[in-house]
């Protein structure tokens, strides 16, 4: 049966794409692929990272391990660690381990001195000068503590967020895409490479279509001959496996246009024909709920009906609103400095007020794969750059998370409200505080009082253990409680893994022990955002 397709009837494209969406509704689809498959696309589901990263406490250098109380001096190496290697070594007064970049850290060291700022006599290594705690070391969990959110439902799939999800261990995600299946069809096709007879074409359209298609998931495609049984029969294959079909040729008038016969026969045609050149005898229809487009055979027609079309119907169903990098001037939150000797790249967040936008620098280190993916965008500074305190400065943004931000310590009470986290502790937030920037500000008592504030409430800081203290990061109010820490720690999550071989010190809930302190958390709440605490306070 030919399909003649007059004139006057036809829709423009724009028309035909309401009435199609209309009667064909696209839906949003979730499927789960591999990571190395997800660049571009949407996530479909918020990942939180199962385990610390880094897993270990290691050194960043090649070097000797040792207690950086002991230096300068001179020290005997007891041993060596090698990268990926496991070995229970504990070091004492001016003993050493000689370690690989990467290496696991000896139980008892806290710095790390390149070697090549050392002499070596035999088993002796002598430093002449001073080193500073934490020198050279990754402590675990200094980029991400576990259970950290590493990817939020419906942000764009970057290739740091893929390194991130590798660096610790998931090698699946789920996206908002839809699955695609391609057919060809034409007796007059032949694969490229092969031998071209007389009246035959090499096959174009196919090879389109699966690079157009690399944004979504192909998770089929076929060249079929022009005979009708074996077209529905690889039609019932493809829907049995897509979400969405795309077939090539047969939906013109021809004696051997079989695809809009088929269609009509196991679903509905939609709209057949659209007032568009080169594409008329487009057809838009749906087979077993789910969308059937077929495209006239000439590639051209092809390439314009997917433009125009396809691909608007296919962004639909993957939830997909593309943002390229681009550049703001922002105002820093607090000053930052760039390495003395190199070209610096500083991760950053944004915060804003109703009328200034402020960049808040994030503690970063080069191994800080999942610092680096979470943040907003970031700073890039010459070698000996200084951009002061609320001094303005260009921001390369990579995707800013647009939900409300908390800001602050971290608490278990909050741990459940739908809102960014970033606790970096009491400091960034009392300078926000000063700004007028963020949306929940979460700010110990040994770091500032605010004058005016939505809630407060006091928790015990616990201690549990002997030996040599475990404490946290500057910016962190108990920082300000804990005198002598041999390690920093980023997050209070991270402390189990210190428990029976140190003294520790947390918030209540996070371990048991004895009571040393009690802290008092206030809560300062801006834009409007008193209602994600609902039910909390």
């Amino acid at each position: 049966m030919r399909a003649i397709l007059p004139e006057d009837n036809l829709l423009f494209a724009e028309e035909a794409f309401r009435k199609f969406t209309s009667e064909v509704s696209p839906k949003l689809c979730i499927n789960e692929i591999p990571i190395l498959d997800s660049l571009n696309k949407v996530s479909g589901e918020v990942v939180y990272s199962p385990i610390d990263l880094p897993p270990f406490s290691r050194s960043t250098v090649d070097g000797y391990a040792i207690k950086y109380e002991n230096t300068p001096g001179k020290f005997t190496i007891i041993g060596k660690i090698n990268i990926g290697e496991y070995k229970e070594i504990e070091i004492k007064e001016n003993e050493a381990v000689e370690v690989d970049t990467g290496a696991m850290l000896p139980e008892g060291a806290n710095a790390v001195i390149k070697i090549e700022d050392t002499k070596r006599e035999d088993n002796i290594v002598f430093i002449d000068k001073k080193l500073r705690f934490g020198q050279n070391i990754a402590w675990i969990g200094s980029d991400i503590p576990k259970d950290f959110e590493i990817l939020r439902k419906g942000e764009r799939i970057s290739p740091e967020k893929i390194a991130t999800l590798a660096s610790v261990g998931i090698n699946k995600v789920k996206v908002y895409s839809p699955k695609v299946y391609v057919i060809t069809t034409g007796d007059e096709l032949v694969e490229p490479g092969e031998k071209l007879d007389k009246g035959k074409i090499y096959e174009s359209n196919l090879y389109y279509l699966l690079t157009r298609l690399r944004d979504y998931i192909i998770v089929g495609s076929s060249l079929v001959r022009d005979r009708k049984e074996d077209i529905e029969k690889e039609i019932e294959k493809a829907l049995d496996l897509a979400d969405v079909l795309i077939i090539t040729g047969g939906t013109s008038a021809g004696e051997k246009d079989y695809v809009h016969q088929i269609i009509r026969e196991k679903g509905k045609i939609v709209v057949h024909g659209i007032k568009f050149k080169p594409g008329k005898p487009t057809i838009l229809g749906q087979i077993k709920g789910k969308p059937v487009f077929g495209l006239p055979g000439n590639i051209v027609s092809t390439i314009m009906v997917y433009e125009q079309l396809i691909k608007k119907y296919l962004d639909l169903m993957s939830n997909s609103e593309h943002e390229e990098n681009k550049k703001i001037r922002a105002k820093a939150l607090i000053t930052v400095e760039a390495d003395k000797k190199r070209f610096t790249y500083i991760p950053i967040y944004i915060l804003r007020s109703n009328k200034d936008t402020y960049f808040l620098p994030i503690p970063f280190d080069s191994y800080m794969i999942g610092t680096f993916s979470s943040a907003d965008g970031y700073i890039a500074l010459n070698p000996g750059d200084r951009i002061e305190e609320d001094q303005e400065a260009e921001i390369i943004i990579k995707n800013i998370d647009e939900r409300p931000t908390l800001l602050g310590e971290e608490d278990l009470k909050m741990k459940n409200i739908n809102v960014r986290k970033i606790t970096l502790g009491s400091y960034p937030a009392c300078k926000a505080l000063e700004k007028g920037v963020g949306d929940i500000l979460v700010i110990s008592s040994l770091m500032c009082t605010p004058d005016n504030y939505d809630f407060k409430f006091d928790r015990e800081i616990l201690t549990n253990g002997k030996g040599p203290e475990i404490g946290y990061n500057d910016w962190i109010g108990i920082s300000k409680i804990i005198k002598n820490p041999t390690v920093k720690l980023k997050s209070p999550s991270t402390v189990e893994h210190f428990l029976g071989k140190a003294k520790v010190y947390a918030p209540e809930g996070y371990i048991k022990g004895d009571k040393f302190y009690t802290e008092r958390l206030y809560i300062v709440t801006l834009n409007n955002s008193r209602k994600f605490l609902q039910g909390i306070f």
